[in-house]
């Protein structure tokens, strides 16, 4: 069975992105994991506090979580692992180097389309299940038995 092509637009302009092959989704969310996993998960707890300045200082520390991992090498394999799935226009193969030239804020945003075409069903998933386990267990009434100790 051949890809789904699931076209998007960014800025105006068309793209075409296949989705990845099961084993090659799973290596790629491995690798997205080992970069985002710890920032991500301070950059979720602050999201839960009211207090700004709270929210302020768990920013920071998922920034400096994300920073102190991020081997530029691997990021920029793995980024054009992502854009390697994508066709622009009617089926032009992307040039990396000259597409984004100068326009990086345009590469982010393909890479959060990308993003979405290849996990979106994953993260609503997983968001479902984290929502479910936020939510208290329901109160169970207790069951009293008569023993016909005292009292009873």
């Amino acid at each position: 069975m051949a890809r789904q092509l699931v076209e998007k637009y960014v800025d105006d302009e068309s793209y075409q992105i296949s989705q990845f092959a099961t084993t090659e989704s799973l290596k790629v969310l491995t690798r997205l994991s080992k970069i985002l996993g710890p920032s991500f998960s301070v950059a979720m707890a602050g999201s839960k506090i009211s207090d700004t300045k709270a929210q302020t200082e768990l920013f920071g520390k998922a920034v400096s979580e994300l920073t102190s991992r991020l081997d530029e090498d691997e990021v920029i394999a793995l980024i054009k692992k992502l854009i390697d799935c994508c066709l622009r226009g009617e089926g032009k193969k992307i040039n990396f180097e000259l597409d984004f030239q100068g326009r990086l804020g345009h590469l982010f945003k393909l890479l959060k389309a990308v993003l979405e075409v290849q996990y979106g069903n994953f993260f609503q998933e997983l968001g479902s299940i984290a929502d479910s386990l936020q939510e208290p267990a329901p109160k169970e009434k207790s069951k009293r038995t008569a023993t016909g100790g005292f009292g009873e």
